[in-house]
Order: structure tokens, then C-alpha cells, then sequence
């Protein structure tokens, strides 16, 4: 049975690519809203900017008039993308909920691709295509509902760059041009269905491996062992 979601204050951390971000999202906030933006705030990621998700953290509560023990849980982007982005907001997302015990919830990132911050999606399924690196690319369909709920409509998959044009044709729309937001997490359909996931061996799906291990195993003619 999954448990259910708890009302009050989360953190969403997302940083599938370079263009990361953070949200605070207040659940059941008024009468007649289920999830509002209290606060959100864009993170640059990537190499070198190991430690920018922590004093943007610590900006974004302070703007919002809040303080960290006020989180009742935290949400994180789980990817696929940026392995080096996904995982300094993995740990980061993962020491924040063990620190002040709350749950941590882990949600497919390019759900997060669809819809702007105030106004609800429009309806209808999408394509979501996130650069994959070597000449392809990620792609979700997804589903918005009449309600302005996004959910997942199919499973992800990796495919060629130059195949991405035909293939996307079936769709009733695509979206390339945009990233995974943070604060669209408010119009998530289905929270229980994404958490709370074990703290101990949760991690992001990557979707790949990353560059480097790719290269060593180039270079040594053989896998890289991981044990």
C-alpha cells in the first residue's frame, strides 16, 4: 500500500542538465489549490559548481519567508541526464531528508519538461526529447490531462538524434526546446506512485554511463569493474 503524501512544505531539486533548479511547493496551501509555487529559483550545475544547490537552497527559504525544519519532505528530479548534475542533487536531496527525517520522493525528470509555472499545460500526450550525448537522445511521452495533471504515458527510451524527426511525427505535439523545471512539479498527477524511495540505496538513473567510464573502457579494452 503506498503510503500517502504529506500536506506542507517540500523542496523539489532538479538538475537533469546544466540548467538545474530548485522549488518550494506548498501541498493543500488554500481552499480550491492542491499544490502551489511558494518559491523557486534557477541553479546553474556542472563541473566546478559542486556546492551552488546548498547557499541557493538557503537563498530560496529565506525569500520565501521559510526555515529548513518546515519541510515535511524533499522531491528530486531522477533523471536521466547530466550524470555529474544528477548526482551532486542526488546526494544532495539524499543527505537533506535523512538530516531532517522527512521523506524523499524521486520523480522521472523529463515529467518535469512540460508546463509552465502558473498556467496548467494543455492537454493532449507529448514527446519529451532530452539530449542523450553521442548523436541521441532521451524521449518520454507524456500525458497531460484535462485537469492540467501531468502523468507518464509510456516508457523512456534512447534513440538516434537524426530518427528523432519521423519518429515524433505520430505524436500530437513535441517539446525539444525546453528543460526540466523544478516548480512543475506542482502539477504532478500521481505523488505516491514516485515515493518515498530508501535513502540508503536510491540513486538517479543516469540513463547512460558516464563519459569518463565510457573513455577507460575505450582505453583499457575492457569493462570497468565497480565492485
Amino acid at each position: 500500500m503506498l503510503k500517502p503524501v504529506p500536506d506542507g512544505l517540500w523542496l523539489v531539486v532538479e538538475a537533469a542538465t546544466a540548467a538545474g533548479s530548485l522549488a518550494l511547493l506548498e501541498r493543500d496551501a488554500e481552499p480550491g489549490v492542491r499544490v502551489r509555487v511558494r518559491a523557486s529559483c534557477e541553479v546553474p550545475m556542472g563541473s566546478g559548481r559542486t556546492d551552488m544547490l546548498t547557499p541557493a537552497c538557503s537563498q530560496l527559504l529565506r525569500d520565501a519567508g521559510a526555515e529548513l525544519p518546515e519541510l515535511v519532505g524533499v522531491l528530486c528530479g531522477a533523471g536521466p541526464g547530466s550524470f555529474t548534475s544528477l548526482r551532486i542533487a542526488g546526494s544532495f536531496a539524499k543527505g537533506l531528508a535523512y538530516g531532517l527525517n522527512v521523506p524523499l520522493y524521486a520523480v522521472p525528470s523529463l515529467l518535469l519538461a512540460v508546463g509552465e509555472t502558473e498556467a496548467p499545460p494543455v492537454p493532449g500526450e507529448y514527446r519529451v526529447a532530452l539530449d542523450a550525448l553521442r548523436g541521441e537522445v532521451y524521449v518520454q511521452t507524456v500525458r497531460v490531462r484535462n485537469d492540467g495533471g501531468i502523468e507518464l504515458a509510456g516508457p523512456l527510451e534512447r534513440t538516434a538524434m537524426a530518427a528523432l524527426s519521423a519518429e515524433t511525427l505520430r505524436m500530437v505535439s513535441v517539446a525539444t526546446d525546453i528543460v526540466p523545471r523544478a516548480s512543475t512539479a506542482r502539477w504532478l498527477s500521481d505523488w505516491p506512485a514516485f515515493g518515498p524511495v530508501p535513502l540508503d540505496t536510491w540513486e538517479p538513473s543516469y540513463g547512460r554511463l558516464a563519459e569518463a567510464q565510457v573513455k577507460w573502457e575505450a582505453s583499457h579494452g575492457r569493462a570497468l569493474s565497480v565492485d
